[in-house]
């Protein structure tokens, strides 16, 4: 968006006159939806109520770093990390138009964060965590009991694949293979909510290029595809192979809510959705090598994979005859 004369970029330009103009640019990008909505919320909640009355002179090193340091003390680092994000991003606008000589983000102070260790399921936990899944979620009598507790079929896709949760819920029947020597599913698309409403609707635009991709399926997930696509009751206008009980596009944040309920049943509180993509990566890159990894879950590069996906071992490679060479260099 090239800014008309009356929305002319200059240092007198408060930021919140300034955000919009970003935003506007932003937008035609065609970002992720959630992404998106994430920024809104950012833009609306903290930085516009924290920085929006300063004019572009006024937003210089100092009284940024006290506002993003204000934002990590009451909202924490990541929140402050998004937050310096979207500012720079719009002082970068006001850097390129002439109405300040750098951006100042560039001199705030780092923000860090604290990563946490990536933990994820050994296959023994993954056994035991079907088993246990397959039995919670029986029929309990109740009309469309086993829709409403349709749960193992959805983590075992993402287990054959590493699929993300919205992912595994777009999927379509026309996005699988079932006819093929070897098995496939394509993931095409994610589950947003539509801003505003209730709504969702299923987002063509992944997260990233790579999350486009075709997976080959091991037979289990073979073997319950089979079984779901045989399922009359299971049929829906929209044709997807994880609908609601009711045929709808079912909410990821539902699944959320309903796999903490299954999970703290179990013993399995520290297990989310996402753990079972990262269970995938970690045990890939033991077993393949963190390049096959880094393929199966689409991601740009290793160090993303091996940073957030891949468990440490915390145990050195056994390397005892090569250092026993220490050991017999002592005279007797």
């Amino acid at each position: 968006m090239i800014p008309t004369n009356e929305d002319e970029i200059g240092p007198e330009m408060q930021l919140r006159e300034l955000s919009r103009i970003w935003w506007a640019e932003f937008e035609d990008l065609g970002r992720a939806a959630n992404t998106s909505k994430r920024y809104r919320e950012l833009l609306d909640t903290h930085i516009l109520p924290g920085t929006g009355e300063l004019t572009i002179r006024e937003a210089n090193v100092n009284s940024l770093d006290r506002f993003l340091k204000t934002i990590r003390t009451n909202s924490g680092a990541t929140t402050a990390k998004m937050c310096k994000t979207i500012l720079s991003g719009m002082l970068s606008l006001a850097t390129r138009h002439g109405a300040i000589s750098a951006n100042p983000l560039r001199e705030v102070a780092k923000i860090p964060i604290v990563t946490k260790e990536v933990r994820a399921l050994t296959l023994e936990e993954v056994i035991a965590l079907r088993k246990g899944v397959y039995t919670w979620q029986q029929p309990s009598g109740r009309p469309n009991g086993l829709h409403e507790k349709d749960i193992l079929d959805v983590v075992d896709i993402m287990l054959a694949t590493g699929a993300r949760i919205g992912e595994a819920l777009a999927i379509h029947w026309t996005d699988v293979d079932l006819e093929a020597e070897k098995p496939t599913v394509t993931v095409n698309g994610t589950v947003i909510k539509i801003k505003g409403t209730s709504g969702l609707q299923i987002q063509d635009h992944l997260k990233s290029s790579n999350s486009r991709q075709r997976y080959f399926l091991p037979s289990f997930a073979v073997e319950m595809l089979r079984k779901r696509q045989a399922d009359t009751a299971r049929t829906n206008d929209l044709g997807l192979v994880f609908a609601s009980s009711v045929g709808t596009i079912r909410d990821p944040n539902g699944f959320r809510k309903q796999w903490r309920e299954v999970r703290e049943a179990l013993g399995y509180d520290w297990v989310t959705p996402h753990t079972f993509r990262k269970s995938v990566g970690t045990i890939l890159a033991n077993t393949q090598g963190i390049a096959a990894a880094t393929a199966q879950l689409g991601h740009s590069n290793e160090k993303i994979t091996s940073k957030h996906y891949v468990q440490k071992t915390h145990e050195a490679p056994d390397n005892t005859e090569v250092l026993q060479a220490f050991g017999r260099s002592q005279a007797k």
